[in-house]
């Protein structure tokens, strides 16, 4: 695998797919039983200092900090380590991202009084701060509210974009990669599944995906019939009490395998008498591709699917 600078790729997979330990290997932290990994021209296991000097890490749980510094200590300290020869543009970078994420107030206060949420800011800004080529996050969303989500989710995309950085984010929050990422390798038990663009992906396992809403329930004669189309599933029912099953109404998620499918279903409800009050097309998610990818009865991939986008 290879990752250009200006890229932000994220690692998905379910626990023990490798996610971390990838970000481990990568930071110097775990060695590699084989294979070779490089940072920019540098070996990680060979040229450590050299290599390691050009990355931002943030572990979860803000587990990168001093605990018993401040965070404006911490992220001056980590600027030093990483050899920024520039006192002065450090401490302005410091302040620039302690103003970012809204942790000004907590600047000079010990990292051990601070709550989960605001250290993992603190985390994020002590990397940040040091100019790093290379920034890997693992779980960087974890215990942030959502104002501070959404901040991250742009400081994220103005590191690679803007600034150049090749920006490595492991991640369980799909919308997060959907919407940050260029691109996302998805792991099972330490394999590569797939490795493509976002949008490559969505367009690969794409259905033909509706949401109806429907005047009237259905009774097990209709469903059968429906399942005969395509995947069914009612996900809101109700009924006035009749029991004739012709009042009420249902929401029902259908996905089908081509265009004509969704007539064939409408033909179905026709024939029963039930009237469709809406259709709304469902656009793919990287939620739905992960599922299918990572279920334990798909059938698994010889070679990965890849991609170079």
């Amino acid at each position: 695998m290879e990752i250009p600078h200006g890229e932000i790729l994220g690692l998905l997979g379910p626990n023990g797919a490798g996610k971390s330990t990838a970000v481990r290997m990568i930071s110097g932290l775990v060695t590699p039983t084989a294979g070779r990994i490089f940072i920019e021209e540098y070996d990680v296991v060979r040229q450590r200092a050299k290599a390691l000097s050009r990355i931002g890490v943030v572990l979860d749980r803000g587990r990168t900090l001093y605990p018993r510094m401040t965070p404006r200590e911490n992220m001056e300290y980590f600027g030093v380590m990483r050899g920024l020869p520039d006192i002065a543009r450090l401490r302005a970078r410091a302040r620039e991202w302690l103003e970012l994420f809204s942790i000004e107030d907590v600047a000079d206060k010990p990292i051990n009084d601070l709550s989960m949420g605001t250290r993992q800011k603190v985390a994020l800004a002590a990397a940040l701060a040091a100019e790093p080529r290379v920034v890997l996050l693992d779980e960087p969303t974890l215990g942030l509210d959502v104002q501070s989500s959404v901040e991250l989710r742009k400081a994220i995309r103005r590191m690679a974009h803007e600034e150049g950085c090749t920006v490595i984010i492991t991640t369980h929050q799909m919308d997060v990669a959907q919407e940050v990422c260029d691109r996302v390798c998805i792991l099972s038990e330490g394999r590569v599944l797939a490795l493509d663009t976002v949008r490559r992906l969505l367009d690969v396992f794409a259905s033909r995906a509706y949401t109806l809403t429907l005047a009237g329930t259905l009774n097990d004669e209709i469903r059968m019939a429906l399942t005969c189309v395509g995947r069914v599933q009612v996900t809101e029912e109700w009924a006035d009490g009749d029991g004739e099953g012709n009042a009420g109404y249902t929401v029902i998620d259908i996905d089908v395998p081509d265009e004509s499918g969704l007539f064939k279903a409408m033909e179905v409800l026709s024939l029963a008498g039930i009237g469709v009050e809406s259709v709304t097309r469902r656009e793919p998610c990287l939620e739905a591709v992960f599922l299918r990818l990572t279920a334990k009865e798909s059938v698994r991939l010889h070679e990965p699917l890849c991609g170079m986008g």
